[in-house]
């Protein structure tokens, strides 16, 4: 029968790694927007070359399922640093965690629609917005600070939450290369008592929670921007 006491005591188990995950989460989102910037820069400029480079990484990373983002990470990745560290005469590369494979091959898989969001936020805002800024005196980084930016940032907030919490759940896969987050957690409760229900349970009850909890705080992430 279904155990309500093994399930609290799973989430207990499972709770321990909830910072880790929302550290890693954030960790790959902060990364995957800085990358998804450089991508809308570029794609917004129409920088040559480097456009071209752009939509190929994005036709890439669309039409790769992450799980084989996160294979190609663990094998290439080391074997990368140690052709540059050679190449530099540093020797052999440092052994690479599979944190750091995890957060890379994150950031790069969410880049892509990071940067369809930025580039997204930046064409709502009206071109005539930018004209009234400078016919009123206004630098082009007073524009941008003052008018641009709180706009586009209201847009993207929801975005961005959307993202984080897919980043959450997409964070399951991390077991595949030896990372402990909530679902791993929830499997290693299930082979210690052999209660898999009860484990999944507890998982989905933490997520469940986990959800509701970042909807409030991004809630007022969003409003606080809004009256900016």
């Amino acid at each position: 029968m279904l155990s309500g006491s093994i399930i609290v005591e799973d989430m207990r188990f499972i709770l321990t790694v909830v910072p880790f995950t929302l550290g890693t989460a954030l960790i790959v989102l902060f990364f995957g927007v800085l990358l998804g910037l450089l991508v809308a820069v570029i794609r917004i400029r129409q920088i040559p070359v480097a456009k071209q480079i752009a939509r190929v990484f994005i036709d890439y990373t669309r039409g790769v399922p992450l799980v084989i983002h996160l294979y190609l990470a663990y094998f290439l990745l080391p074997m990368v640093l140690d052709s540059l560290c050679q190449l530099l005469g540093l020797g052999n590369g440092a052994p690479v965690s599979p944190l750091a494979v995890l957060v890379v091959a994150y950031a790069f898989y969410i880049s892509v629609g990071q940067s369809e969001n930025i580039r997204g936020a930046f064409y709502s805002i009206d071109p005539g917005q930018w004209e009234a800024a400078f016919a009123s005196g206004m630098t082009g980084y007073q524009a941008l600070h003052r008018i641009v930016v709180p706009q586009g940032v209201a847009v993207v907030v929801p975005v961005l939450f959307n993202t984080f919490l897919g980043v959450i759940k997409g964070l399951s896969l991390a077991f595949t290369i030896g990372v402990a987050d909530i679902l791993s957690q929830a499997k290693l409760a299930s082979a210690q008592n052999a209660h898999y229900l009860e484990a999944y349970i507890a998982a989905a009850l933490i997520y469940w929670a986990l959800c509701g909890l970042l909807d409030v705080v991004f809630r007022r992430i969003e409003l606080a921007f809004k009256k900016w």
